[in-house]
C-alpha cells in the first residue's frame, strides 16, 4: 500500500484500487458490486454497523465469507513456508544467476581487466582457474537512485568483476559484483557520487548471500578451507599459498555470514567506543558477543561441511578490533567440529591482506 498515492495492489493476484474502503472489502471478501457488500465495507472502515434500514448481508451470506477468507489466508501462510514461493527473493536469485552466468571468463591472468584488478589488488597474479569464478562484466550497470515507484536509474557503466555466491551443493544462489577502474588506485575501483557528492559503494551483491558462499580456488571437496570476508583478502592468501592444491579458498561477503549471528545473552558492552544517543549523550557501545546463537543453520551463515578437517578464518585488520574479535570468536565456535582444526589469522592492525602485500 502506498499512502503517498493512495493506492493498493495485491502481491499474490494482483488486483489493486484506489481507496481504503476498497482494500477492505478486498481483504474481507466483501462483494464491493452489491450494495450491502459496500455498506459493510464502509462500516468497517469507520468502525461503525450500517445505518438502520440499510440493506445487510444475510448470516448465510457472512459464514460463508468468513469461511473464504480463514481458507485463503491458511493458504497463503502454507504456501509462503514452501521452498520459492517467495517471488522477489527468487527473482533476485535469478537476477544474480543471470549476472554470473552472462560475464565472461578471461583467459589470461596477466592482460585481462579482472587480473590486472586482482594482481594490482594482491600483489599476485592469478591462477588461471580463478577466473571461471571471478569473470568480467565489460559493461555492467550500476543502478541507483530509486523513486517512489521502486525505479532506478543508471547511474554508471563499466567493466565489473562477478563473482558467484554458491549454496553448500554448489548452486549459484546470487552474485557478487565489483566495479573496476584500473586507474583510480589504491582501490582501483571507481569514484561514484551520489547527488549529494557522498560516495557510493563499489560492491554489491544480488540474490541469497546468506548461508552461502563465493568459490574462489580449489574444490568443494577439500579437506582444507580457507576463507574470510572479502574476495581480495582470500586471493592475497590464496597468491601468497601459491594456491595450495588442497586448499579451497572462499569468500563470505561480509562478517555476518562468515561468523553467523550471536546469541543476545553474550552481548557485552565496548571497553572505550561509545555514541552519542538521540539526546546526544554519549552512550556505550554494545558488542554482538562471541556466543553463536542457539540453533544456528546452514542457512544463517556459511556451512562447512563435515569433511573439512582444516579451516583457517581471516580476519580483516581494518576493522573495529573489539567487534572484529568478538565475531572471530564467534565464528570459531561456529564453525567447530570434531576432529577439525581451526585457527584464524590476523593482519596488522589497521590494515588488511591485501593492504600488507601492495604497500
Amino acid at each position: 500500500m502506498s499512502p503517498a498515492k493512495e493506492a493498493w495492489n495485491c502481491r499474490q493476484c494482483g488486483r489493486g484500487g484506489r481507496d481504503g474502503v476498497g482494500l477492505i472489502g478486498f481483504v474481507h471478501d466483501h462483494d464491493m458490486h452489491s450494495r450491502s457488500g459496500f455498506l459493510a465495507a464502509c462500516g468497517e472502515a469507520l468502525g461503525r454497523d450500517p445505518p438502520a434500514g440499510a440493506e445487510r448481508e444475510t448470516e448465510e451470506h457472512r459464514t460463508a465469507r468468513v469461511a473464504r477468507v480463514a481458507e485463503r489466508d491458511a493458504d497463503i501462510r502454507a504456501r509462503a513456508h514452501q521452498p520459492g514461493h517467495n517471488v522477489f527473493r527468487e527473482n533476485a536469485i535469478q537476477k544474480g544467476r543471470n549476472f554470473f552466468f552472462r560475464s565472461e571468463i578471461e583467459a589470461s591472468p596477466e592482460t585481462s581487466i579482472v587480473g590486472r584488478y586482482l594482481a594490482a589488488r594482491t600483489g599476485f597474479v592469478m591462477h588461471a582457474a580463478v577466473f571461471g569464478n571471478l569473470r568480467l562484466a565489460a559493461r555492467h550497470g550500476y543502478w541507483a537512485d530509486a523513486d517512489d515507484r521502486g525505479n532506478s536509474r543508471e547511474v554508471h557503466v563499466g567493466p565489473a568483476m562477478i563473482a558467484p555466491f554458491i549454496d553448500p551443493i554448489g548452486q549459484v544462489t546470487g552474485c557478487h559484483e565489483t566495479w573496476i577502474d584500473l586507474s583510480n588506485g589504491p582501490k582501483f575501483r571507481p569514484a561514484l557520487l551520489d547527488a549529494a557528492g557522498v560516495p557510493r559503494p563499489t560492491k554489491k551483491m544480488q540474490g541469497v548471500k546468506q548461508g552461502s558462499m563465493i568459490p574462489i580456488f580449489g574444490a568443494l571437496s577439500a579437506r582444507r578451507w580457507v576463507g574470510g570476508e572479502g574476495i581480495e583478502n582470500v586471493a592475497t592468501i590464496a597468491g601468497a599459498e601459491a594456491f595450495r592444491g588442497d586448499t579451497f579458498y572462499f569468500a563470505a561477503g561480509d562478517i555476518g555470514n562468515l561468523c553467523g549471528p550471536a546469541d543476545p545473552d553474550s552481548a557485552f558492552t565496548h571497553p572505550s567506543l561509545k555514541k552519542a544517543d538521540r539526546n546526544g549523550v554519549l552512550r556505550s557501545v554494545r558488542v554482538q558477543g562471541p556466543e553463536p546463537k542457539p540453533g544456528v543453520g546452514i542457512a544463517d551463515a556459511v556451512h562447512i561441511p563435515d569433511h573439512v578437517t582444516e579451516l583457517v578464518i581471516l580476519a580483516d585488520g581494518d576493522s573495529e578490533p573489539v567487534f572484529t574479535a568478538a565475531a572471530m570468536a564467534r565464528a570459531e565456535k561456529l564453525h567447530a567440529h570434531e576432529g577439525r582444526g581451526i585457527e584464524t589469522w590476523w593482519p596488522p592492525a589497521g590494515g588488511d591482506f591485501a593492504d600488507l602485500m601492495t604497500g
